[in-house]
């Protein structure tokens, strides 16, 4: 389960603490890196552990030498491998008289220590220690496609486009090498469905989805594009004034101050009844209809 993730089942100070502990037991340090590989199930290789022993002398030598194992060579190779590959040089052993069961497995010290000086710092930062310079270019060309280019602020959002990334990576690296790759499909497709990005999610009817997204959603997504203007406070108080407790004095027959400023206001609005003075009914009905009230018009007029 660990492996398949790309995890250990101990976190980074027990396993110092049980290195340490096994080299005071064992009182040799390329005995104890054994132990912790066979107790870890990691890759044991004799040459990887002096190459670490001898440029590691400040650092830690069991991340250090965890770190070496990631690299293309070596990578997703086992306590299993180390035990098959000792049997196998055992038997060259018996043939031959130059014992030579190391050879195929040397490890190039200049070509490691190149290839980790030109990896971006950011890129390690970003993605951790372990890969080898092309791997990390297929992540960020992978990061980048999925992302759009965009930066995401969301630490959450960040973590799974990134294991997302390390998951394709890993299923076709695997395909390649005719490994099995069911374990990794179905870590990929769980992180899909946590960022519904599954085609079947994909596919969901618009009326469910709209069911489904709170009115609070639908505001911010409108506001993004289209911001609510601000308001004035000072039009604004005036308003609760005048229509608020104005018209509330007004009704309950309080004559103050916001009852004169409400009644200002309403005869702003107030439409007067003409009145007619010394005026016959036909005027006033002209003044109403704007014509003749016979239903007369110009054209009736010039025939």
């Amino acid at each position: 389960m660990y492996r398949g993730n790309g995890y250990l089942p101990f976190c980074n100070t027990c396993v110092e603490e049980m290195y340490n502990n096994y080299v005071e037991k064992l009182r040799s340090r390329e005995m104890a890196m054994r132990r912790i590989c066979m107790k870890l199930d990691l890759y044991w290789n004799k040459q990887v552990f002096e190459l670490v022993e001898r440029t590691s002398p400040n650092r830690s030598i069991i991340r250090n030498y965890i770190g070496k194992l990631n690299i293309v060579k070596y990578l997703n190779k086992t306590y299993d491998d180390t035990l098959a590959e000792e049997a196998e040089a055992k038997d060259k052993d018996r043939v031959e008289t130059t014992p030579s069961s190391l050879a195929a497995d040397s490890i190039d010290e200049n070509e490691l220590d190149s290839e980790s000086s030109s990896i971006n710092p950011e890129l390690i930062n970003f993605w951790g220690g372990g890969f080898n310079k092309s791997f990390y270019e297929e992540l960020e060309s992978r990061y980048n496609e999925w992302t759009g280019g965009k930066e995401i602020s969301d630490p959450t959002e960040k973590a799974l486009y990134k294991q997302i990334c390390i998951l394709e990576a890993t299923i076709n690296r695997d395909t390649a090498m005719g490994k099995a790759i069911d374990k990794s499909v179905n870590a990929l497709n769980s992180l899909l469905g946590s960022m519904n990005l599954k085609p079947t999610q994909k596919k969901e009817d618009a009326e469910t989805i709209y069911d489904k997204t709170p009115m609070g959603v639908w505001i911010k997504r409108w506001e993004d594009n289209e911001p609510v203007p601000e308001s004035k406070p000072s039009g604004l108080v005036k308003y609760i004034t005048v229509w608020f407790l104005g018209h509330l004095c007004k009704m309950a027959g309080i004559k103050n101050s916001y009852c004169k400023m409400y009644e200002d206001e309403i005869a702003k609005i107030r439409v007067e009844h003409p009145e007619y003075e010394e005026e016959d009914d036909e005027d006033m009905l002209n003044d109403i209809f704007g014509g003749d009230p016979a239903g007369t018009d110009k054209e009736d007029e010039q025939v």
